[in-house]
């Protein structure tokens, strides 16, 4: 049969990391490849992705983290976390996700979460770590992180 119009599901990008880096607390996560992208684009500089129409989007993530707190006095497990900020035209949190359970120093975790938002043309979108220690990105097997975005309307 016939399919529906053509301009609503083919927005979309997915980009990953395999480093072992730190991300310092509240600062953006920089992954370093695109794998696929179709007008969404990302710049692994600045950890921006720009939103190329209007519409209802859908993004999926997931991030291995390490807790770098190397601080001798502090030795309480911590929660680690993500915001996903929309930075243009405005900064506002769009969503929130963290370690399930708190992560001792030097220990892994993964932070995953999903959302969907409406965002005008030319938006711009990060991720920042949240936590208020610096972490790793940890290659678990290959990749150490995955983020996919999808216009779905």
């Amino acid at each position: 049969g016939p399919t529906g119009p053509g301009s609503e599901l083919n927005s979309y990008a997915m980009v990953h990391d395999t480093s072992n880096t730190t991300v310092p607390a509240q600062t953006a996560l920089l992954f370093q490849n695109t794998n696929i992208s179709n007008k969404i684009s990302y710049d692994p500089l600045s950890g921006e992705f720009t939103i190329p129409e209007d519409g209802i989007y859908m993004i999926h993530w997931w991030i291995n983290v390490r807790n770098r707190n190397i601080c001798p006095h502090d030795c309480e497990p911590k929660t680690l976390g993500v915001e996903l900020h929309q930075i243009y035209p405005n900064d506002i949190v769009i969503a929130h996700s963290s370690t399930h359970n708190k992560v001792s120093s030097c220990d892994t975790g993964t932070i995953s979460g999903n959302a969907i938002f409406e965002a005008t043309a030319g938006s711009t979108y990060k991720f920042i770590n949240t936590s208020n220690i610096d972490f790793d990105l940890v290659p678990n097997d290959l990749y150490s992180a995955a983020v996919s975005v999808n216009k779905i309307h």
